[in-house]
């Protein structure tokens, strides 16, 4: 059965968060301003002419970010369920996102930025035998992540096209904080919500306009976050 629940996070990256289907978020003095094109996008068909769409307008930002599908991964990844693999290397599959992003679920197996950091850390050889594959919401603060690990720790680093968003339309597992299969995910606002329709989305209400406006990105201001945004 299809999933049309969208479930608001009330509280801005970096604060504690309890997502409810009833909660009214507190008033503030400026008001969302969501793309009415975006409301309209309903099938997974057009969701996914958007991602792409999307990521084709930021990605040259990035030309040191080379890019993989959710597709190539799976299928190079096949018989191995939640071991990913690429040209025959193991896959490190690292999750660059906020906490209350992640909270909500992760890539199957794949670890937050703060653990692969600690791990690096404790061990800067442990991974010179793996590839890196990086991932946000959409891909754009996966891709500056990607081009550091590429120039500063010669990595093989290589961004999610897509992003978590993409996944979902792969077909991708997604996993709780208790390693349990779930499908919800974090889209990080109302008018990126173009996970697959068989997901249950949740998102922060009204974020901080100072985080929004380090994370988003030219290309996806245009959809005017806040009323007096840009």
């Amino acid at each position: 059965a299809t999933c049309v629940a969208r479930v608001p996070t009330r509280t801005a990256p970096g604060k504690s968060t309890k997502r409810s289907r009833t909660h009214r978020p507190r008033s503030v003095p400026f008001s969302t301003s969501v793309d009415s094109e975006m409301v309209a996008t309903t099938n997974d068909a057009e969701r996914k002419k958007k991602i792409a769409s999307l990521v084709d307008e930021f990605s040259p930002k990035f030309p040191n970010a080379p890019e993989i599908t959710p597709e190539v991964l799976l299928s190079q990844s096949a018989g191995n369920p939640g071991k990913y693999t690429f040209n025959a290397k193991p896959v490190v599959v690292v999750d660059v996102r906020t906490h209350d992003e992640t909270e909500v679920s992760v890539i199957k197996n794949a670890v937050t930025k703060k653990a692969f950091e600690a791990n690096l850390l404790a061990d800067p050889r442990s991974l010179d035998d793996h590839v890196v594959v990086a991932y946000c919401t959409i891909g754009y603060r996966s891709a500056g992540y990607v081009e550091k690990l590429r120039s500063g720790r010669n990595m093989e680093a290589y961004n999610l096209r897509g992003s978590i968003l993409a996944w979902t339309h792969a077909g991708g597992e997604l996993e709780d904080q208790e390693k349990n299969v779930t499908k919800k995910v974090h889209v990080f606002g109302e008018s990126w919500d173009l996970a697959s329709r068989d997901c249950e989305s949740v998102y922060f209400k009204q974020p901080k306009l100072s985080y929004v406006s380090s994370l988003v990105p030219d290309a996806l201001k245009p959809w005017r976050w806040f009323g007096r945004g840009k």
